[in-house]
């Protein structure tokens, strides 16, 4: 990663960083949630997909697990984060396992930002009901003038169109919901086109490791 300063709007990356985001014909996005404790899932994710993604969003529940690792080179070069109900809404940045750097954060409830011409809002979701739904989540869209919306909380991943917004939950990617395998997603955002989103599972063996392999999880709810 580039730089570990904090934008005004709460993103983590230089300013130029940022304005190229925003102004790119295409992005591509690592989303991941709800690591709860497990860091070194998220690394092995971040080691695969980060250096192929021009922005992390991270959706809650394991801030701090995503603190252990900021300072690697394969984080991307904008990283949106937020509070879950498990998080703190501040954080002292690690910059090695040695010692604290003095500069504390903020980790908001909501950041809004703007992806190759896409405005995005990255929660929770804990404050927005999404156990019962999307609605609340819609009607922050709404106000914060997004059209792609990414959420965790519930631990089930899932994608879901409603009034020209595009819902996304990447799952849990250490305590997945409803018969779902642990997950993240990767995102193909370009403008006002539709947003391409390929989940994949992660898989462990003693033998093979880590492997990522592409599913649909509306065919795994049961």
């Amino acid at each position: 990663m580039n730089t570990l300063n904090q934008h005004k709007l709460y993103l983590l990356g230089s300013d130029e960083k940022i304005s190229e985001l925003s102004n790119k014909e295409s992005a591509v996005i690592l989303a991941v949630s709800d690591s709860h404790g497990r860091p070194e899932i998220l690394k092995t994710i971040l080691k695969e997909f980060g250096p192929k993604a021009d922005a992390l969003v991270f959706c809650g529940d394991g801030i701090e697990d995503l603190n252990k690792i900021l300072n690697e080179d394969f984080i991307p070069p904008v990283v949106a984060l937020v509070h879950g109900n498990g998080d703190e809404n501040t954080m002292k940045l690690i910059v090695n396992k040695a010692y604290y750097i003095s500069s504390e954060i903020k980790v908001p409830a909501a950041v809004n930002f703007n992806a190759a011409g896409t405005n995005i809002l990255v929660t929770h979701g804990h404050m927005f009901g999404v156990y019962y739904g999307t609605a609340g989540l819609e009607n922050h869209a709404k106000e914060t003038g997004a059209s792609l919306v990414f959420y965790g909380h519930s631990h089930i991943a899932d994608i879901s169109e409603q009034s020209g917004f595009t819902f996304i939950n990447p799952g849990s990617c250490s305590l997945p919901r409803q018969g779902l395998p642990p997950s993240f997603a990767v995102i193909k955002t370009a403008g006002s086109k539709r947003p391409e989103c390929t989940f994949y599972e992660i898989k462990v063996s003693l033998s093979e490791g880590f492997k990522f392999v592409p599913f649909s999880p509306a065919l795994r709810h049961w």
